[in-house]
């Protein structure tokens, strides 16, 4: 294999490596929220990223989980399109619930309200059940009756 063969090879190789470990796909509004080395994704394969308008401001904001840096807390951080402002819940920090992590089997996706909000959902054991909603001012746990 030639020296010109081999540099384009390398070249269209690197092109293709993940940035910030498998989130290439997000844009730079949303990488920002984990560039300050706090938070890393739970899974640089197959991040948990979900979009949904959780502010009510009709732009769709992303949820992304994490892990805390320094403690491996698991948690959502959630970045808002317009302002860019980042909301973490778990990961160390309170969830409402009594704790500050959600466990590595709870499940979450993203569910649409009758008000045409979208809020988080959470299901594991336990008192896992219920919802993330914003407030105009902050994440709070909602819990499920079921």
């Amino acid at each position: 294999m030639g020296n010109r063969t081999a540099l384009l090879i390398g070249t269209l190789c690197l092109g293709l490596a993940p940035a910030r470990g498998g989130a290439q796909s997000l844009p730079a509004w949303v990488d920002s929220a984990l560039t300050a080395g706090k938070y890393e994704l739970t899974s640089t394969l197959n991040p948990d990223v979900r979009w949904g308008d959780f502010d009510g401001d009709g732009f769709l904001d992303v949820a992304l989980g994490v892990v805390a840096s320094g403690t491996r807390r698991r948690g959502i951080v959630i970045v808002h399109r317009v302002d860019r402002s980042v909301h973490v819940v778990g990961a160390g920090q309170g969830i409402g619930n009594g704790r500050n992590e959600f466990p590595s089997d709870a499940g979450w996706g993203v569910q649409r309200l009758e008000t045409h909000r979208d809020v988080l959902r959470t299901d594991g054991w336990g008192n896992w059940h219920g919802w993330l909603a914003w407030t105009g001012q902050a994440y709070v746990w909602v819990q499920d009756s079921n």
